[in-house]
Order: structure tokens, then sequence, then C-alpha cells
């Protein structure tokens, strides 16, 4: 069989991650059962990054193996594919892959955003970031500081799962940037790096936001954090609904 690489986008709102769930639809299982529908055989989809509930897309990668029918070129199979997804999710790009291409390996950077609203929004964006409730007690020039102090390479223990703590977690960010939206009353927060670990980034600006609105507590209280990893921590988790996977790039354009 073909192996075919595709780049999805998704509004991860109604959804239960990108991953298989037994009893909740993820974005996986929707691609899955729709190609079942139109060419009645399955398929195994794999992504880059499995991204958890509310979590949205523009740029996930992802690979599977299947026949299609001679008379239909990649872009039909595309847009046939498209037609009988909901429309919170589309496939921006179908096309043939080496045997030996994986979704997860010899990926360069990963790039992620994370959208956090200053006021509350207006409801046609409401779903693509998160209003911090303590929004207006957030010292935002501290709360930059801290961010800056994630670049680099670090055990991001104290910011992962317990059950994570199996697999290293040490990931490096290359950088993190932070960008104003003016018109939608936001900050962007732009993430890259090569690998996260499960709910790292969610942790990263949600310990960056509680630390940043709390004057009892300093900027070198996130070193401490990256210094001496604990993953039993009571700080906050921002919401899913502020991330975004923007791309995923591999090592020679794979």
């Amino acid at each position: 069989m073909q192996a075919y690489k595709i780049i999805v986008a998704y509004d991860g709102t109604d959804f239960h991650g990108w991953q298989i769930q037994p009893h909740d639809i993820s974005i996986t299982s929707s691609l899955q059962d729709a190609w079942k529908r139109i060419f009645k055989h399955e398929i195994n989809i794999i992504g880059a990054s499995r991204t958890d509930a509310g979590v949205h897309a523009l740029g996930q990668v992802a690979r599977f193996h299947a026949d299609i029918p001679a008379h239909l070129n990649e872009e039909q199979v595309q847009n046939i594919w498209n037609a009988q997804l909901p429309p919170s999710i589309v496939i921006r790009n179908l096309v043939k892959a080496p045997s030996t291409f994986h979704p997860c390996a010899r990926v360069k950077q990963k790039t992620y955003y994370y959208t956090l609203f200053l006021k509350r929004p207006l409801p046609f964006v409401a779903r693509f970031g998160w209003h911090y409730d303590f929004i207006d007690r957030v010292d935002l020039t501290k709360f930059a500081n801290i961010l800056g102090h994630y670049r680099g390479t670090h055990d991001f223990g104290s910011f992962c799962k317990i059950e994570d703590q199996k697999i290293s977690t040490i990931r490096t960010i290359d950088s993190i940037t932070l960008t104003a939206i003016p018109h939608h009353h936001a900050l962007l927060a732009t993430i890259k790096g090569p690998s996260f670990a499960r709910f790292q980034i969610r942790r990263m600006i949600g310990y960056a936001l509680d630390i940043a609105r709390r004057p009892s507590l300093s900027v070198d209280y996130i070193n401490e954090l990256l210094k001496n990893p604990n993953p039993q921590q009571t700080l906050l988790k921002a919401d899913g609904c502020g991330l975004c996977l923007r791309k995923v790039v591999y090592h020679h354009d794979e």
C-alpha cells in the first residue's frame, strides 16, 4: 500500500483530542470514519502530535497507508474526504509520502501558538483563545519575563504529568515570543521546539500567569521549578482552548 502524508487543520473545541478514545469522538476517529464511509475500508492514521481535548491545529501532520482507486488523484481524494468531514476539520494537503516517513520521526521543530485574551472576547473568536479569570491581576511585564526563562534546554519534569516521568522530561525551547494582537485585545505566545511533553506548554503558560499575578512570588520561582523538577505542582494549568499546533517542520523537508 502507498503511504500518504496529510496536513490537517481543526477546531478542537468539540473533540476529545487527536487520539482515538474508547467512548468519545476524536479528530483521528472522525478522519478514519469518514474515510471508511467513502472507500469501504479502514485506515490507521498516525499524527505528529497528540493534541489534547479542546486544543486546535492549523498544521497537524499525519500519515496513513491506503490503496486509492486508480481513477482518482490526490487532490480529488482530498476534496472527497473533506466533503465527508465535519466543518471543524479540514485536510489542507494530501500527498504521497516515502514508505520510510513517520510523522514523529526526524522532527526539526514544532511551532505552537497560545492565545490569551486580555478582555472578554467576541463570540466569533472566543473558541480560539483563553480569557483567564484573573488576567486583570497579572503583571504582564513579569509574565513576559518568566516566559523568557523557558528558553534553552531544561528538565521540564515540573510541567508534566506524574506518569510521564517514566520517559525523559528534558526538552529544548528554541524560542518563545509574545506578540500583542490589539484588535482582539489579546496576546499571542509563539513557542518553538523539537518536542514537547504532554501538558507542557499549557503548564508553562499557566505557571507564568499564576506567578505573575502573585506579588509574593518572584521570577526566580520558575528557575527553581526548572532546576528541581517535581511533577506534584499546584500551580495553574492553562486551558486547552488557547493552544494551537501551528506547524511541524522536518529535517530535509520530509
